[in-house]
């Protein structure tokens, strides 16, 4: 088998099983060995994982490279390595607004490098050498975060086009009635009758899937 030949089908044989894993962990780690030892474990309880022995080599990858896994994702990454550090990469993500969760590694850290990578959002920080339960419970966590965040988001993206399906009138009236205005306030603050305001106002909260003004005012503020 050529070269060129082994090298698709190899592509190919990791794309069907990052298709089929649990969620994908990309390992940033300088060392190698670390490196392999973690990945093995991850692969052996059905995750896909990418290894990358720095910062840029896994930024490069994700700006060239075409996604290979399009379901939960997240990070293992060291903290101190050549060239940018895994807390620079933490913050070049969090600018590119990548949210993808974090877990932290590191086998000498300072407390305050642990405290910046917290604030920065890390979901956990596992300090070397840690055992098999701690990885995998981390991870697990890791991967149903970036499910859940991800459910959240396709939740707010129907609230918008809800919203977006209002007419003018319809949310003009929301608008009038979480701000606790009754029906016959609105009809005279927009010079129209009362029952005009009942049908737009019955219309409108069908649309928004509100079942009440303590639901409507919740929705209006998730697109505020």
């Amino acid at each position: 088998m050529t070269r060129v030949l082994r090298q698709v089908v190899t592509i190919h044989d990791e794309r069907e099983a990052a298709r089929h894993a649990r969620g994908h962990v990309s390992v940033i780690d300088d060392d190698e060995a670390v490196r392999s030892a973690v990945s093995a474990i991850l692969r052996h309880e059905g995750y896909a994982v990418a290894e990358f022995a720095s910062a840029s080599a896994f930024i490069s990858f994700e700006d060239e490279a075409e996604p290979m896994f399009a379901g939960p994702r997240c990070l293992l990454l060291d903290v101190k390595m050549p060239g940018a550090s895994g807390l620079e990469l933490q913050q070049r993500l969090v600018e590119r607004k990548w949210m993808m969760p974090i877990l932290f590694m590191s086998g000498g850290s300072s407390a305050a490098e642990a405290v910046q990578a917290m604030k920065g959002g890390a979901m956990d920080f596992l300090i070397k050498p840690f055992d098999d339960a701690q990885l995998l419970v981390a991870v697990a966590g890791a991967l149903a975060k970036c499910v859940a965040d991800e459910q959240a988001s396709l939740s707010s993206l129907e609230v918008v086009r809800r919203f977006a399906s209002l007419s003018t009138r319809e949310a003009q009236i929301a608008k009038l009635v979480s701000g606790g205005r009754l029906n016959q306030q609105i009809a005279a603050e927009l010079g129209i009758a009362e029952r005009t305001v009942k049908l737009h106002r019955m219309h409108m909260m069908r649309k928004l899937g509100a079942a009440n003004v303590i639901e409507l005012i919740r929705i209006l503020d998730a697109v505020s």
